[in-house]
């Protein structure tokens, strides 16, 4: 018997806020990911390379001698909408990039920038151990880095953000970061949906079809409905391949293996079923596990030769 598969990934979700709009179906697209030239989402490698450059533009721009102060206050500010671990894990790293890295080539603007996260929750990882997002909120408020907990984006308007209090925030760069939805092409299938996911059931059959199964991001399990996160669908995936191999249908059982969060050089928070770790000890855990789930064993060894390289000679602030 022969098996056709579609992969089908999940885009970012906007929530309907006015002024922006994702392009990533469409085939000619930002490499923002969105309808801005200066507001990124952050799932693609492209959105990552442009999210760099787009810095590195701004440092550029807020140098010239004929740039006012209002306008360097604007371009040295970088917003980050969303409170969840691909958030934190991004501010953290641009905090360091911008300590570290830029600092060298823009000396007299080292001390002129900021980062500001907004988040509608109550806490930052909102899903993680209230403990270790205390800590993660002081670890942030010792680096200047402002958090805005319980304020959300109410619309965008060009080089500016209006949050839910009234406050305007003008920017010079925006990561946009607040989780998944569907595709359009999983909504007009025709399928069963909850919440916009395909439901399937405890053997990840779509329902109402016969040999159709729906995995990851755009599956829902009828009565067990699991987080959009990699390690479930790593887990589905692995569970169909066997269980198609083996022609047995044997419910698909989940294993939380926790959650984990880097803060930089040096530090982490790590959230597992058996407690909570954070420091030194968490960022070790969280560099052995990335290195354990890297796919080939060439990457294994060229991750920590870009790790010592980043570490003792700065990253690179080229732009390409």
């Amino acid at each position: 018997k022969q098996w056709y598969q579609r992969r089908v990934r999940a885009k970012s979700n906007t929530f309907g806020v006015p002024g922006v709009e994702t392009d990533e179906e469409n085939i000619i697209h930002n490499p923002s990911g969105t309808n801005k030239h200066n507001l990124f989402f952050l799932k693609q490698i492209e959105h990552a390379r442009s999210i760099r450059n787009r810095i590195i533009e701004c440092f550029e721009r807020a140098s010239s001698p004929f740039c006012s102060e209002e306008d360097k206050k604007r371009l040295l500010t970088f917003l980050v909408v969303g409170g969840g671990p691909t958030s934190i894990e991004f501010a953290s790293e641009m905090y360091d990039f911008l300590k570290n890295d830029v600092k060298k080539w823009y000396p007299d603007l080292a001390k002129k920038h900021q980062i500001i996260i907004v988040e509608a929750g109550d806490h930052l990882l909102g899903s993680f151990n209230e403990a270790l997002s205390k800590y993660v909120e002081k670890k942030f408020t010792s680096r200047n880095i402002t958090t805005l907990i319980g304020e959300s984006v109410q619309r965008v308007e060009g080089n500016s953000v209006v949050l839910k209090s009234g406050k305007t925030i003008p920017y010079g760069a925006c990561v946009w970061s607040t989780g998944n939805k569907e595709l359009d092409f999983v909504k007009d299938l025709g399928l069963n949906l909850d919440h916009g996911r395909i439901v399937v059931d405890s053997c990840l059959r779509v329902s109402g079809r016969d040999s159709v199964y729906a995995i990851g991001d755009c599956a829902r399990i009828d009565g067990m409905p699991l987080a959009m996160l990699a390690q479930v669908a790593n887990q589905q995936g692995k569970y169909l391949g066997k269980s198609l191999n083996s022609g047995q249908d044997i419910p698909f059982r989940y294993f939380n293996r926790g959650a984990m969060a880097q803060l930089g050089t040096f530090d982490a928070v790590v959230d597992m079923p058996g407690g909570q770790i954070s420091g030194l000890s968490a960022f070790i855990t969280w560099r052995l596990a990335y290195l354990t789930l890297s796919v080939s064993i060439a990457n294994k060894m060229l991750i920590p030769m870009y790790w010592f390289k980043s570490y003792w000679f700065g990253r690179d602030i080229s732009k390409f």
